[in-house]
């Protein structure tokens, strides 16, 4: 990737006229693909996409309930009274106003209840008398036609024609003088208001006449905020007027439009405060730090290439996007504000822009791949707008990640390296302290407790903004009409009026019987007026039943009897006939479209060939459950906006923790991918899982909460901290590989970016919108974290398993070594604890003699020997294992570098007995096994220990001593002490020398880690006590044996070092510089058999020059396997060199040069290896290099070639092709000529031309590669 892009960026700088040509035509591109997109403003693209919300939505959407704005004049003193007169004439002042001044906007107002609508219903429904009445309708009509009842009916109607507003009335009492039609006049009133209010003078009062209210039908819906912001303007101006001018009464409105208004104002507001704020603070910082003015608006470069990339591909894949996506995912174009700044702060410690490509091209570009993938992966949720919010952010981030990498190299400034006072500070200068990281470690289970008590806030109607008196009019609806506070929507939907009718039918029964248990408050129901054909026909034959001629020959008898008395005419006695006998049909178009209009327009949703009867239910919160039980197995739909809200947290919950999983998972796997390494991998991902954390319990400490605006946030923040760890782990690396310094540029520039990105969302803490405060508060905290956790975690565990070991000349821990460390030392504990136990019960046996004690060692035996099975990285293998050593007792002596060492010796037989000193005497793991054990302490003295051991060695127990006393430090053996050989003197038994080989290596002293390593234990013969060439005295045997122990530990080291043994050592020497050159090295050793041939070929002492060195994998092998090796590696690739030379274990004779092998300056070498190199040379070249090389060889040294030969055709293909693919594809070697193989024959003459000897060693088989031996 690196050198695609340095290509890319030399071809640019080369040809400026096509990058500008390039640069200009992509712009325009994507302005053009930008500017033919679809912006869609419809907010259901929130919603999940779900049948049941798409459902509820669609009501919502399309009822004009919610778009009602509810005007209320009431009385400003709580302690005064205002006559009711008053109330309405001031209102009508009121409503007059709004109606002169609100008609621009399509609005309607409805200041009073209209009698004239309400007697040409009545009329209406005089036609169709029987369609309205219900069952409890007739069992008021059965008391009406009682005589003396009726009587008093027509008594009371005669009253009230006679009365003052009987003039009004005398209409219909002549056409109905039983008052049939009331009944039904009164389920209308019923529709208007509810039980606390009256009608006064048709107007609508609270019952203590202290309110008046009446309502305005919005001419827009209650989301065009745009077009309703001068129609609530207009509105206030109205209310504040008319507030003030009257000293008693106040106006004051509250509804949807008038909220989405305020939303919308005070959005603009904080918006304007806050981007101003965040301007001047990020223009004062960045000129602050770059002190170059130019880099600002080089900064919003990537941010608005990758917004327009975004715009470009969304419209070739789908040519349409939610305009709340953009908006949403702009806050994401924040990390795009980290690629610029990465770029530029590394231009601007690293003057060369292609070292700067070179360093930040694979963070940057994984980094970008991993989050782009977890925003991609919105595309699995069920909401629009979060598929269009991945889309907009996952694109933006590729566009702006191209454009740093390709673009922005060629428009950068110089910038001067000028050190600021802020990277004067030691957080700049060194890795936080260790302490930092334990306090985080330590307080971060107290977080994970309190992570699951963060709560998501449900109630959306808290993100929206309300001013003082928005708020105040709330609550004073909510005041007089508490009800209304909880409304439940019972919907029904057909494919045409009449089913959608038939379903409505269905459930009237329902809500009539749950509003006669008190379940339902009130209703605003069509279900009495408006019926399907076939409910008014059964209507209409109930009311032919109930009119028999029995029922209608005693109700005609009495009531005409009563009417004669009363003066009343035979005609408007006979419409009373008429009424009754009618043949009633059921209710025409016309009839139907009048009722509907006056009364139930907003009950009807009428759109694409789809009805939907929508009906009103006043009802408390709690009663929810009943309701949906009653209607379950009914056509009808039970919704309200809180169950729109619960099932879009349901939705949004399980997204959520879908996405969190899903991209944790994804970024761990493409983290490991390229890693190559487990433990990369997690120190690297640790952090995020950590900032999660952290991030979740502080917000339940501080009792912040989630909401659908600030968990957009929360992919923000993952965002960032898989950016600042992938940044911060490449510094790392880069570092321990090549021993390049690059992470103070990357800690500046991850500090600039916490910076930027606080300056552009904390700001927002000084917004008064709740939406925008939720979103400040989250961020800072969320940003803090993955800064803190980035800076200090990661670079603290990369010391613990890495550096911190290195520098010590220990090898770095891996995963499964901590796996086989873990494993080892739990068993050691647990057993040693069971042995301990087990050998207090064997003791409480009396007379603890000899049977029971051999069964204890023998359990110590199988417990030290599973110990070493555990520990399956290490290769055990035992020499001499058969010889007579345990057969009579006798001294061990064995060499101590190793805790295994003890382990070992141990393992061996379970007649041993081991001298210890105070420390493992006393310890409390183990302490117990060794005192029950009966090993002795050695701090006594040996002069002490004869007679005391002599009783365990006359029951043929041998004891085991460490001469050295103590363990080695580097493996060397020490001086030995004399009180091995003193005892074996004074028990008179033999010495048996006991040699560990590899121990020293698998389990260092001081470290506690189990290596990968060899393990070998060879016995010797025994040296009887007798045996005077050792020396008579204890004195001289103690020089002499240690003498040739340590002789025949020398020749055991040479007989174990060969070049497959130091395979851990030299893999460790290269793990964790890079998943491929780790890979490379196996693959490599695999193929070259370990350079088990050139280690054969070249002597074990002997100054080397390697050219074309590479990695230095054969410079190492050579290296580790003789100190008398003096090396000289030499190679044209400065990468590899540099990680060659910066290898922890590199021997200190081993020397590596960046350098063209054809300049390089030779001096005398024994033997010049030239591995894979000639065929990078021209002809002329290899014949000066391999003249050249013979000119630098000592007497008797030797040049060994390794190379592909030319004469041998048909294996030669294999060798092309495996050039081809390092060269050009894997990108291993470099190459600036062509390949020219050399031919074995022309090498043949060159050698006898200059007297030397040639031999060639031919093993390949698939291809040309042919070792050739010019020896001088």
């Amino acid at each position: 990737m690196e050198d695609f892009l340095i290509g890319v960026y030399r071809f640019l700088k080369a040809n400026r006229f096509v990058f500008w040509i390039i640069l200009m035509l992509t712009l325009g591109s994507l302005t053009w693909g930008a500017l033919g997109i679809n912006l869609e403003e419809n907010m259901t693209k929130l919603f999940p996409d779900d049948e049941r919300v798409q459902k509820l939505s669609y009501i919502f959407q399309h009822s004009t309930f919610s778009e009602r704005i509810v005007v209320m004049v009431s009385v400003k003193d709580s302690t005064a009274s205002v006559a009711p007169d008053s109330l309405v004439a001031f209102a009508e002042s009121v409503a007059t106003a709004m109606e002169d001044s609100l008609m621009q906007y399509g609005a309607s107002i409805t200041r009073k209840i209209d009698d004239d609508k309400i007697l040409d219903v009545l009329a209406l429904t005089l036609e169709h008398l029987p369609v309205f009445f219900t069952d409890e309708d007739y069992k008021i009509l059965d008391s009406i036609t009682q005589p003396a009842v009726s009587r008093e009916v027509i008594q009371q109607q005669y009253r009230q024609l006679i009365s003052p507003s009987g003039l009004a009335l005398k209409k219909i009492i002549v056409s109905d003088l039983m008052g049939f039609s009331y009944l039904v006049l009164k389920k209308l009133q019923q529709l208007q208001y509810d039980e606390n209010f009256e009608i006064y003078d048709s107007h609508i009062l609270t019952k203590d006449h202290r309110h008046l209210i009446f309502f305005i039908q919005s001419g827009y819906s209650a989301n065009e905020t745009g077009k309703n912001t001068e129609f609530v303007e207009s509105l206030q101006d109205i209310a504040t007027k008319y507030s003030a001018g009257n000293e008693n009464l106040l106006v004051s409105y509250f509804g949807a439009a008038s909220v989405a208004v305020g939303n919308a104002s005070q959005l603009k507001k904080d918006t304007f405060l806050t981007l101003s704020l965040m301007v001047v603070l990020l223009a004062v910082f960045i000129t602050a730090f770059f002190r170059d003015i130019r880099v600002l608006p080089l900064i919003l470069i990537p941010v608005v290439f990758g917004g327009l990339f975004a715009l470009f591909c969304i419209y070739l894949i789908k040519a349409s996007i939610s305009i709340l996506a953009i908006a949403a995912g702009s806050v994401i174009l924040g990390i795009a504000v980290n690629y610029a700044l990465h770029f530029l702060v590394h231009q601007r410690n690293h003057q060369n822009r292609e070292d700067v490509i070179r360093d930040i091209a694979r963070p940057m570009t994984l980094g970008s791949l991993t989050t782009v993938l977890a925003f991609f992966s919105l595309q699995f949720t069920n909401a629009s707008m979060l598929k269009d919010i991945g889309l907009f952010a996952g694109f933006s981030l590729i566009g702006a990640a191209i454009c740093s990498l390709i673009f922005l190299p060629h428009l950068t400034p110089e910038i001067r390296y000028r050190e600021t006072r802020l990277e004067r500070l030691p957080f700049f200068k060194n890795t936080p302290a260790g302490i930092w990281t334990i306090l985080i470690l330590m307080v971060t289970p107290i977080f994970f407790y309190f992570a699951t008590d963060v709560r998501f806030n449900s109630d959306m109607s808290k993100l929206n903004f309300m001013d003082a008196e928005t708020r105040q009019a709330q609550h004073r609806i909510e005041t007089i009409n508490p009800a209304s506070l909880h409304t439940f929507y019972l919907s029904c939907e057909g494919n045409s009026m009449e089913e959608a009718l038939r379903k409505n039918d269905r459930i009237t029964p329902i809500i009539n019987r749950l509003k006669r248990t008190g379940v339902i408050r009130n209703t605003h129901s069509l279900s009495d007026f408006l019926l399907s054909d076939s409910l008014q026909q059964q209507r209409i034959r109930q009311w032919k039943e109930f009119w028999n001629e029995e029922r209608k020959q005693n109700f005609y008898a009495a009531v005409k009897d009563e009417g004669r008395k009363l003066k009343f005419s035979d005609q408007v006695l006979s419409n009373i006939d008429t009424i009754i006998g009618h043949d009633y049909s059921v209710m025409d178009t016309a009839s139907f479209q009048k009722l509907r209009a006056t009364f139930f327009s907003d009950n009807i949703i009428q759109k694409d060939d789809k009805i939907t009867i929508v009906s009103l239910v006043n009802a408390m919160p709690e009663e929810r459950t009943a309701i949906q039980a009653a209607i379950s197995g009914t056509p009808a739909d039970l919704s309200d906006r809180q169950m729109i809200t619960n099932l879009f947290i349901e939705f949004v919950h399980n997204d959520f923790n879908f996405i969190v999983a899903f991209t944790s998972i994804l970024v761990f796997v493409i983290l490991l991918i390229s890693s190559g390494r487990i433990e990369i991998t997690i120190v690297t991902f640790l952090p995020m899982l950590i900032t999660w954390i952290w991030v979740l319990g502080i917000m339940a400490l501080l009792g912040i909460e989630f909401n659908i605006v600030n968990i957009m946030i929360s992919t923000f923040i993952f965002g960032l901290g898989d950016d600042y760890s992938i940044f911060v782990m490449d510094g790392l690396q880069q570092k321990y590989r090549t021993g390049k310094e690059t992470l103070q540029s990357v800690r500046t520039s991850i500090f600039l970016s916490v910076v930027t990105t606080i300056s552009g969302l904390g700001v927002l803490i000084l917004a008064e919108h709740p939406a925008l405060r939720s979103v400040a508060a989250i961020a800072i905290i969320g940003i803090v974290c993955v800064f803190v956790m980035s800076q200090t975690i990661e670079p603290f565990l990369y010391k613990l398993l890495i550096t911190n070991r290195t520098q010590k000349g220990l090898q770095p821990i891996t995963a499964r070594g901590l796996i086989v460390t873990t494993i080892t030392y739990s068993v050691f504990v647990f057993g040693s604890f069971f042995l301990t136990i087990i050998g207090i019960v064997l003791k409480t046996i009396p007379f603890w003699k000899t049977y029971p004690r051999f069964i204890y060692h023998g359990m110590i035996r199988f417990f030290t020997r599973t110990i070493l099975l555990v520990a399956f990285n290490l290769k055990k293998k035992i020499i001499n294992e058969s010889a007579d050593v345990f057969k009579r007792p006798g001294i061990l002596i064995v060499n101590h570098s190793s805790f295994l060492d003890i382990l070992l010796t141990t393992s061996l037989n379970p007649r041993v007995i081991l001298l210890t000193n105070k420390w493992v005497w006393n310890s409390p793991v183990f302490g117990g096994v060794v005192r029950l054990a009966d090993y002795y302490p050695v701090m006594e003295g040996a002069e002490d220990s004869v007679s005391k051991l002599k009783t365990r060695v006359d029951e043929g127990y041998s004891v085991v001593v460490f001469p050295e006393g103590t363990r080695s430090a580097t493996g060397k053996i020490g001086r030995f002490h004399k009180g091995a050989f003193f005892m074996a003197e004074k028990l008179q038994l033999p010495v048996y020398p006991v040699l560990i080989h590899g121990a020293a290596e698998s389990i260092p002293k001081s470290t506690m880690y189990v290596n990968d390593g060899n393990l070998t234990v060879k016995i010797l013969p025994a040296i009887e006590c007798n045996d005077e060439s050792f020396g008579q005295s204890y004195s001289e045997r103690t020089k002499s044996i240690s003498r040739y122990f340590k002789q025949e530990f020398a020749k055991l080291a040479d007989e174990e070092r060969n070049p497959q043994s130091i395979r851990y050592r030299l893999i460790n020497a290269y793990r964790y510089k890079g998943p491929v050159l780790e890979w490379y090295l196996r693959i490599k050793l695999m193929l070259e058999g370990h350079y088990r041939i050139f280690n054969d070929l070249v002597p074990v002492k002997a100054s080397v020059l390697d050219l074309g060195c590479g990695y230095g994998f054969l410079c190492y092998t050579l290296g580790f396997l003789s100190a008398q090796r003096v090396i000289t590696g030499v190679d044209y690739d400065a990468e590899k060199i540099a990680v060659a030379a910066n290898g922890y274990s590199k021997p200190g004779q081993l020397q590596f040069y960046h350098a063209d092998v054809t300049r390089f300056d030779f001096e005398a070498y024994d033997t010049i290896i030239i591995t894979d190199v000639l065929h990078y040379l021209k002809p002329e070249q290899q014949w000066h290099l391999l003249l050249k090389c013979l000119q630098s060889l000592n007497p008797g040294g030797q040049i060994i070639i390794r190379d592909g030969d030319a004469d041998l055709k048909y294996r030669h293909k294999g060798t092309r092709l495996t050039e081809l693919f390092s060269v050009k594809f894997l990108k291993f070697n470099k190459s600036v000529n062509e390949l020219n193989y050399i031919s074995g024959k022309a090498l043949t003459e060159f050698a006898g031309k200059h007297g030397c000897k040639m031999q060639i060693i031919d093993q390949g088989k698939l291809t040309s590669n042919v070792i050739f031996v010019i020896s001088k």
